[in-house]
């Protein structure tokens, strides 16, 4: 379930901060949208960066399996 819904955390992170700074901009203070938005802006990159890294881990790791089944096959050729 986690591996469904993780590559949209993001965009529904962003939605939300979107709507915070929509609703303060849409205040009696027009110009108190810029601090959520500044103070929560870099959370926006660091989860498509875990998304990411997660991402990149899993590819690692499968071109090492890819790596071992060939080596597993040329070996068993090897031998007949």
């Amino acid at each position: 379930m986690k591996q469904k819904i993780g590559h949209w955390l993001p965009l529904a992170f962003c939605v939300f901060l979107s709507f915070i700074c929509l609703a303060a901009f849409l205040s009696r203070y027009p110009d108190a949208w810029i601090i959520p938005f500044l103070c929560f802006l870099p959370m926006c990159f660091c989860f498509v960066a875990t998304v990411t890294s997660n991402l990149q881990r899993e590819i690692r790791e499968l071109r090492e399996q890819v790596v071992k089944l060939q080596g597993k096959r040329v070996g068993s050729h090897d031998a007949a």
